[in-house]
């Protein structure tokens, strides 16, 4: 790189972003300049001089375009950038030059202080850019000087005064912009490391969700498919509770996770058609037996009027309410907790507003722990830390997921009487008519190839899918994955992500890459939770995702969804 075009990458267009703030100001201090100077000295120079001030802002801002858009400039464009900051400073030392040349001491005065102004500039917003800095410092520098030691008529000790004056101003400017230059580059280093940090953490949520989301669905996906299968009550209601535990412990993981996903404004709601009577039922049912052992009773109340089916994120909102019903069984010691769900219409036709109000007859809140208490990280206090656990980000994590399901969720409580939660969520009504089930058609069963190198995944897949009339042909890589293909014909592909020998991605793009297989739907199943890899996803052209563990509702909903037989008489 040359020693000249090296000057010019210095930071010469970034003073745009730092001044772009400034232009109203120095738009509105151009035009009163303008004015003053034709009103008080000459008003045709005074118009001159307006339009040349004005071609000099028209200049910096054409040949700002690149940098505002944050495109990539050329040596040509900073180059000419640099031209416009020239004939900018170039304007405004002229206007110096012609009010110190005029007789009256209150005009000389205000050409030192368009000069010191442009020294204030230097230091402020060129200090980054050399040759910025050599331009608007240097010259203002020297015409400060010059005004001061030599174009003058004071007797020679006053201008030395003025001379020695000026170089204090201009030490000094020299002096802020080498600290904010340093301090700009320091800034630039600590963003940069936090970037750097923030991705670290990014990496080890996404290997961490990856790793502990796999022995989970193993253990949820058996508990769900053994459901499936003809069980005594007794043995329905332990596998039942065994599920609900296991969401439980996947809760644990998520509230982590979903902070660090809301934060980043990379958490999104997935809604399906589902029963929000039968949801807060289950989750009813897995706090009974600790509340029992409290002495406490849970009552569920559903509204007569509550539609069988809604359309919502039933994950978040199991999230929500299972932090809302443990907090209250948390708090509620030999008493009573009350579950009431209920629908209002909502404005938006084709939906309504799902209300959960869960009440409680516990200790209840002074109001300077109700004002903390949706705080992340944060718990009434210490003793209560210790006594009931947890990671003080539930309540946090549950009024952001409602207020992204476009409701809210509000507290009242009086200390020693108990408290109240109200959770509103919005929720779209369904589709007269949709179906998230599959069917064979003409006798013939949905013939899936599920590619996992995890056998467990595999046989959990086939456990769910098989009772509903599915062909199930397993692969443990990418590779066997398009052997598989290769050998006979499939209705659907549903790959994981992360495989050794062949990843989901690269069979993925090999497989697009044959015509034949052009129309066959794929389903990405992931443990991985970030957005990243979604995105890298559909670019290799899969269809969908179905995120570890696997809900058997999701996984239905989705195969019914992209069944290419759909459309297809029976």
């Amino acid at each position: 790189m040359s020693r000249s075009t090296d000057w010019l990458d210095q930071d010469a267009t970034s003073v745009t972003a730092r001044s772009l703030p400034t232009l109203g100001v120095r738009l509105a201090i151009c035009a009163a300049t303008a004015l003053l100077y034709g009103f008080t000295v000459d008003s045709l120079g005074g118009w001159l001089w307006g339009l040349a001030v004005a071609s000099a802002e028209a200049g910096v801002w054409v040949s700002s375009i690149p940098q505002r858009s944050d495109q990539k400039t050329s040596p040509a464009q900073r180059l000419a950038y640099i031209a416009a900051v020239v004939w900018m400073n170039l304007v405004w030392w002229a206007l110096a030059v012609l009010l110190w040349r005029e007789e009256i001491l209150a005009l000389k005065l205000s050409a030192l202080c368009v000069v010191c102004a442009f020294l204030v500039h230097a230091q402020a917003f060129a200090a980054r850019s050399r040759i910025l800095l050599l331009i608007i410092g240097g010259g203002s520098s020297l015409l400060l000087l010059a005004l001061c030691g030599v174009f003058n008529d004071f007797p020679p000790q006053q201008r030395f005064v003025l001379c020695a004056s000026a170089a204090i101003l201009i030490t000094y400017t020299a002096k802020a912009a080498q600290t904010n230059a340093q301090q700009g580059r320091a800034l630039e280093l600590a963003k940069s490391q936090a970037e750097a940090a923030s991705q670290a953490k990014s990496e080890f949520l996404a290997l961490m969700s990856h790793e502990l989301r796999t022995p989970l669905n193993g253990m949820l996906g058996i508990a769900q498919s053994m459901k499936l299968e003809p069980l005594a009550p007794s043995q329905y209601e332990q596998v039942d509770l065994l599920e609900e535990s296991g969401r439980t412990l996947l809760a644990l993981l998520n509230d982590v996770l979903d902070l660090a996903k809301i934060e980043a404004g990379k958490l999104e709601i997935a809604p399906i058609t589902s029963d929000l009577a039968h949801l807060a039922d289950r989750v009813v049912r897995l706090n009974v037996p600790l509340a029992r052992e409290r002495g406490t009773e849970i009552t569920l109340l559903i509204d007569e009027a509550m539609p069988g089916s809604l359309v919502f994120d039933p994950l978040r909102v199991r999230q929500c309410l299972a932090n809302l019903i443990s907090n209250a069984v948390k708090f509620t010691p030999a008493g009573q907790i009350q579950v009431r769900v209920s629908c209002e219409p909502a404005q938006e036709a084709g939906a309504v507003m799902a209300k959960i109000v869960v009440a409680d007859t516990g200790v209840g809140m002074s109001p300077q722990v109700l004002e903390k208490l949706f705080t992340p990280f944060v718990q009434a206090d210490a003793a209560t830390a210790r006594r009931t656990g947890g990671t003080g980000l539930g309540l946090n994590i549950t009024r952001r997921l409602a207020k992204m399901m476009g409701g809210a969720v509000t507290a009242r409580s009086v200390e020693g009487r108990g408290s109240t939660f109200t959770l509103t969520f919005r929720c779209a009504l369904p589709a007269a008519g949709a179906s998230a089930s599959f069917q064979p058609k003409d006798g013939n069963p949905l013939r899936l190839l599920v590619v996992d190198d995890y056998p467990v995944n595999r046989k959990v897949i086939g456990m769910m899918l098989s009772p509903l009339g599915c062909e199930i042909v397993e692969a443990d890589n990418g590779q066997h994955a398009i052997e598989a293909l290769n050998d006979r014909d499939f209705d659907m592909m549903l790959i994981d992500f992360n495989m050794p020998v062949m990843g989901g991605l690269e069979a993925t793009r090999r497989i697009r890459a044959e015509p034949r297989f052009k129309d066959l739907p794929i389903v990405c199943l992931t443990a991985g939770v970030m957005d990243e890899e979604r995105s890298a996803a559909l670019s290799a052209g899969m269809d969908a995702f179905i995120e570890k563990p696997i809900e058997m509702a999701a996984l239905v909903s989705t195969i019914g969804r992209l069944d290419r037989r759909a459309g297809a008489p029976a």
